[in-house]
């Protein structure tokens, strides 16, 4: 029922909007709010929208559709084993300090076919694009190093590499649909292991390779019941937290003795 009166609100805002400003987007999501509980296996969010153009009968501009949600941005560091004395440990590492925790990019066609690489660089469009705010080198013993630009790529390759086998980093470059000549849809899968906070789905309009207009929307992911007094509690008061989870494990412990005397 949400999601029919969503459509309808955009096509109404499209009859309205005739004659406005060339090529407008409308959109929004199926959800604003995921909530996590213990037994969230993942889900999906539905995207969709309505392209206004200046001229509804003309078929020479090329329009396509670029989705990207971002999740909360924070450091990540990134370290590379090395073997020593023939023991693998920890040697060099790269902190990245602004790391988006979830980031997916669909469109109707692969990005390289829809705006030019400045374009994607500078709106972050696709997987190599994305920015991972500034890059300190670390030394094994946690001192700032002096960081090359090919070992930057490598440890950036390999940031990419691990959120995109956590599965939470992915591009779809035939993830977006047209139904018919204005509406579009796009579906984004969240991974069970999504973190929380902030996100931000945001919808790009590309006419003949030129973006020409975009619109974004918010979405939280939160815990909520037990799992969200419990995450609360971890992160407000970490000393109380250690200490009942030491004496429960104590007492869960001493229990199980009990139980499982002879």
């Amino acid at each position: 029922m949400r999601l029919a009166a969503g459509i309808l609100f955009l096509i109404l805002a499209v009859l309205t909007a005739r004659g406005a400003l060339a090529d407008q987007l409308v959109t929004d999501l199926s959800e604003h709010q995921i909530s996590i509980r213990s037994n969230f296996t993942g889900t999906e969010i539905l995207i969709f929208g309505a392209v206004e153009a200046e001229d509804p009968t003309d078929l020479a501009t090329e329009r396509d559709i670029v989705v990207v949600v971002t999740g909360p941005e924070g450091p990540v560091t990134v370290r590379r084993k090395d073997r020593v004395a023939g023991i693998w440990i920890n040697y060099d590492a790269v902190r990245f300090e602004r790391v988006p925790s979830f980031y997916s990019v669909s469109s109707t066609r692969p990005l390289t076919r829809i705006v030019s690489m400045d374009t994607r660089t500078i709106e972050g469009l696709g997987l190599r694009h994305i920015g991972l705010g500034a890059a300190t080198g670390l030394s094994p013993t946690g001192a700032e190093t002096t960081l090359q630009e090919d070992e930057l790529k490598t440890f950036s390759q390999a940031l990419l590499r691990n959120k995109q086998n956590q599965n939470l980093y992915r591009a779809e470059p035939s993830g977006v649909a047209f139904l018919g000549r204005s509406l579009f849809r796009a579906t984004v899968d969240i991974p069970s292991n999504v973190p929380n906070g902030l996100y931000t789905a945001k919808v790009y309009l590309v006419s003949d390779g030129q973006i020409t207009d975009a619109a974004s929307a918010p979405l939280f992911v939160v815990k909520s019941g037990m799992e969200r007094a419990i995450y609360a509690f971890a992160h407000e008061q970490p000393l109380l937290y250690g200490i009942f989870a030491v004496v429960f494990a104590t007492f869960a412990g001493w229990a199980a003795t009990l139980i499982f005397r002879d």
